[in-house]
């Protein structure tokens, strides 16, 4: 389901409660640019973690999240089924301009070619995209409007032109002070034109506040109101303006509501080739990125207490660290399996029906689906070891796990057949069951000395 600026905020509410509500949840990012790898890299041996981590943390403060999507698994019980909920979200750099926040757009020459080969649409992105605040962004916006409302206004100095039209409204209204009986409650000053431009409206402003200071001035689009100073009123007005304020402020946060709610809900996090798009997530909606990978693992930990990476189940044994392990090669060499069985729920069904290789809703659809028939193949041979009396029978059922899908031909029999036709065992509530304990917290990053990005 793709989700715009103009259905977000009706559509928030719903996919938060099937959070909270959800067995797990995956998600994927596309992205404006990535590491290169040419700028950190050292002849001669493999990056550690930290140099890749670096890499990865200086591209995700350069480029932007351009589509998140995540894809939402629950549990039907008594379908004895999972329900696959994905949506996609173009995100906008823009940000709206009373903010004072002008975020810079960068694209990678190979991501704009890459993301045009998959018909990405740009136009839409920018147009329809759902925009956002990270936490950095909204405290800075926080500091600025508490900076504007308390600092004393710099005032102008009164050109040539003006010092006629300064004389005339300073008299105007002393005549309307001295009025025992004035008509009004109010005086409007405006010019001849009966049209005031910026400055002098921002004269009268100042003069007011500086030489009147029983009265309040408030701005209209053509002039100038000035009234009688109401302490009461002046409070009301500023709580009336803060409210408004608050109000903006939090439609403007856009998207980083639903990433707030991800995070609270410490559910299982799944993604495929998962530390650039965990780097880019925190980079985006949360702010700065700390200076090693040793922290920023412990923060990712902190929010998410289980991780897993599809591409480190794919590659956890042996010499298959060294084989492709592309997602849509792994959604490929499952296509066959029809247990345990995964569907698309009604009104999310538009990926059966076509293709969408590197939508984000679509790449979070395929990694859900991956995990739940790897682990349910995984699952079958673990249990038939167990009657077998295997005493290593979670390492003889890995290694089967990864013939399959490595060696298995896609339409052989063997690829159709899983004997286990229930649940997976389920997370549990201190980290992580011992089924998936092999998995969890662990992601593969290729091309480092470590091989492996544990967090803890």
């Amino acid at each position: 389901m793709n989700i715009s600026r103009s259905n977000f905020a009706d559509n928030l509410p719903e996919i938060v409660d099937q959070i909270n509500k959800s067995y797990f949840v995956t998600f994927d990012l596309e992205l404006s640019g990535i590491h290169t790898g040419s700028k950190n890299s050292v002849q001669g041996r493999r990056q550690t973690l930290q140099e890749r981590y670096k890499e990865i943390k200086e591209a995700a403060e350069r480029f932007q999240v351009i589509q998140f999507g995540i894809c939402i698994v629950s549990v039907d019980k008594n379908e004895n089924k999972y329900i696959l909920r994905p949506y996609n979200f173009n995100v906008s750099p823009i940000s709206e301009n009373k903010f004072g926040l002008n975020r810079e757009y960068t694209v990678q020459a190979s991501a704009l070619e890459f993301l045009a080969e998959h018909n990405f649409n740009f136009n839409t992105q920018l147009i329809s995209g759902v925009r956002y605040l990270s936490h950095d962004e909204e405290k800075q916006i926080i500091d600025r409007e508490d900076r504007l409302a308390s600092e004393p206004k710099e005032d102008i100095s009164v050109d040539e032109q003006s010092k006629q039209f300064v004389a005339d409204f300073k008299q105007n209204i002393q005549e309307w002070l001295d009025d025992p009986n004035p008509l009004y409650d109010f005086l409007n000053i405006t010019t001849p034109s009966q049209c005031m431009n910026g400055y002098q409206k921002r004269l009268v402003h100042q003069i007011v506040r500086a030489e009147f200071p029983s009265l309040a001035t408030i701005g209209k689009p053509t002039f100038v109101q000035v009234v009688k100073n109401d302490p009461a009123a002046d409070k009301f007005k500023r709580e009336e303006r803060r409210a408004k304020f608050d109000k903006d402020l939090q439609k403007a946060i856009g998207l980083r509501h639903l990433i707030d709610a991800l995070f609270k809900s410490k559910k299982p996090l799944v993604g495929h080739n998962l530390i650039t798009d965990l780097v880019y997530l925190y980079q985006c909606f949360i702010g700065n990125l700390p200076d090693t990978e040793k922290e920023f693992a412990a923060i990712i930990h902190a929010a998410f207490p289980v991780v897993l990476d599809t591409k480190y189940v794919a590659t956890c044994v042996g010499d298959t660290l060294h084989n492709s392990s592309n997602l849509q090669g792994l959604f490929e060499s499952f296509a066959l399996q029809k247990l345990p069985t995964a569907e698309l729920a009604i009104g999310h069904t538009s990926y059966s029906l076509r293709d969408c290789a590197h939508e984000a809703g679509y790449d979070a659809y395929i990694t859900a689906y991956v995990l739940l028939k790897a682990a349910g193949r995984y699952n079958s041979y673990l249990q038939a070891f167990k009657k077998e009396g295997e005493s290593n029978a979670e390492e003889m059922a890995a290694a089967k796990l990864m013939e399959h899908i490595y060696y298995t031909e896609l339409m052989s029999e063997e690829s159709k057949h899983i004997e286990d036709e229930g649940f997976l065992p389920p997370f549990g509530k201190n980290g992580f069951g011992g089924f998936w304990a092999s998995w969890c917290n662990k992601l593969r990053v290729n091309g480092t000395a470590e091989s492996e990005f544990i967090l803890k």
